[in-house]
């Protein structure tokens, strides 16, 4: 019996609840990596926000800057010159209200970047706005460290987590309703991270049928009716959504052929094409930038309507 005992926790749980060898993870385990994931994601959402704030000093320098040149210029010898001057303040100003709209809307304190603003507008020397764009996109580099190393976590979790028996058949091969604790090969987990994350949704590059390319926050998910919902939303130039489009997705298309002039492009040997078949508005095809984003997005979405077709397969015989 002690033998037999011992040849259970080989490779699972120990004893005490530690995790064996063979890689496996405890719940408390898992559970801890699940808080420090939630750490990384506001630390991620935190960057953002304050490289949102120093673009929107940058466009707020700028605005003033080219204001005060236009202003120099009223009164200058080249009347074109001086029209040209006062469009550019124009447009400037444009860009920097739509910056700070854009960083209040992600959460930026009122006041915090009331005063961010208002030390941006005073600069006038070209060392003041050069410190300003160095320190912008310095955050702008952070954020994005940031957000790819959340993003790579989730794909890079070498974990197992504690399922029901009943939702299938446990290490011993007996099925069985009640909770037992066993754990299940780490691509199920690696299944729920994709779900995740395709639910999320990210950038992705989209081609309308007159050919026309526009970047879409692209998600995928199943409804409360068990179909799977392609959701496509819009970005204006401040970062603000202004469009949500919604379609139930029939089928993956796979391995399209490259667009047009793609490949010409820095990286174009290593992009990748896929379709998506959807009920209203036919194929929408997306560009990948590479061979893992492709293989997420085709191999995610096809698990989406297996996992889809099996829940209306189930309800249909019921």
């Amino acid at each position: 019996m002690n033998n037999t005992t011992a040849g259970q926790y080989r490779g699972g749980f120990g004893v005490n609840g530690g995790a064996a060898g063979g890689g496996s993870k405890t719940v408390g385990r898992w559970l801890k990596d699940r808080r420090e994931k939630k750490k990384e994601e506001t630390r991620a959402q935190n960057a953002q926000l304050h490289a949102a704030v120093s673009v929107a000093a940058v466009a707020a320098a700028v605005a003033a800057t080219a204001a005060a040149t236009a202003a120099s210029s009223g009164s200058g010898k080249d009347e074109q010159m001086s029209k040209t001057d006062m469009a550019v303040a124009s447009a400037a100003t444009l860009v920097a209200a739509q910056c700070v709209e854009a960083a209040e809307a992600m959460g930026a304190e009122r006041e915090h970047l009331a005063a961010v603003v208002s030390s941006a507008v005073n600069v006038r020397s070209a060392g003041d706005i050069l410190t300003l764009t160095a320190a912008a996109a310095t955050a702008l580099r952070g954020a994005a460290t940031l957000k790819a190393r959340a993003l790579k976590d989730v794909w890079n979790i070498a974990a197992v987590i504690p399922v029901e028996r009943g939702m299938g058949v446990g290490n011993n091969g007996h099925p069985n309703g009640n909770y037992s604790g066993e754990l299940v090969p780490e691509e199920n987990f690696l299944g729920i991270c994709s779900q995740e994350l395709l639910a999320r949704g990210c950038e992705l590059l989209k081609r309308t049928r007159q050919g026309e390319l526009h970047w879409k926050i692209v998600s995928v998910y199943i409804n409360r009716l068990g179909q799977v919902m392609l959701k496509m939303k819009s970005r204006h130039v401040a970062g603000t959504i202004t469009k949500k489009k919604k379609n139930i997705v029939l089928e993956v298309c796979k391995n399209m052929p490259a667009w047009p002039g793609r490949h010409l492009l820095e990286g174009g040997e290593h992009r990748r094409y896929f379709g998506l078949k959807t009920e209203m508005r036919g194929l929408v095809e997306f560009e990948c930038r590479n061979q893992r984003e492709y293989d997420i997005w085709t191999q995610g979405v096809s698990r989406l309507l297996s996992i889809a077709g099996e829940k209306n397969n189930k309800h249909r015989r019921s």
